[in-house]
């Protein structure tokens, strides 16, 4: 949490405590530690400087803009939608799509050429309707699947439960074929989070 990571760097800063972070796909800049305590109390940058290196990357972020998604709760998405754009490069491929019953897509599905203009697209988004998460899910992993990416993933996060019973595991199995990752976040405690536990795993 954001108190526990304050704690550490006071810890470090002030105390002279130890720390240390292990490697793996969910520390450092893509574990979501950019621009957090834990990114200035460590003596490395988050921030990835062999960029060139690193393998073309597609993401889809689905985003939930129903109506139970007012305040808060669409502050808190956008939020997080923003900080895993500010984390890609320009050459990277982006999308983003909000939902309510029927989906809208504020960022068409390419290059990035423009990331203030594209975050400022997504803090635009207003919370109102109903909820469908198959829909715009589904036009995530068809948008790409055609895609010549080495990385290929969606992030999908929604309060809500969807209207609808479709077969999350037959569309999920297939983007795995294509290469096509998913990762879900339940926004408050409304959220059907045993589908999207479900959906994640």
């Amino acid at each position: 949490t954001q108190q526990q990571m304050d704690l550490m760097e006071q810890a470090v800063r002030d105390f002279g405590i130890g720390f240390m972070m292990a490697g793996g796909d969910q520390s450092f800049g893509v574990g979501g530690y950019f621009q957090t305590p834990i990114e200035r109390l460590l003596p490395v940058d988050m921030d990835i400087k062999g960029k060139k290196e690193l393998p073309s990357l597609g993401l889809v972020i689905v985003l939930d803009k129903s109506g139970s998604m007012s305040g808060g709760k669409m502050e808190l998405a956008k939020e997080a939608a923003a900080r895993s754009i500010d984390l890609l490069r320009e050459q990277d491929t982006l999308g983003v799509i909000a939902f309510d019953s029927t989906p809208w897509q504020v960022v068409e599905t390419g290059p990035i050429e423009d990331k203030d203009d594209v975050v400022e697209q997504v803090r635009s988004i207003v919370a109102s309707g109903g909820t469908d998460i198959f829909t715009p899910t589904g036009m995530a992993y068809d948008q790409l699947t055609p895609l010549d990416l080495k990385r290929k993933h969606i992030i999908l996060l929604t309060d809500g439960q969807s209207a609808a019973t479709m077969d999350y595991y037959q569309m999920i199995e297939e983007g795995l074929e294509n290469g096509i990752t998913l990762s879900t976040v339940a926004i408050g405690m409304g959220a059907d989070q045993m589908l999207l536990d479900e959906m994640a795993e």
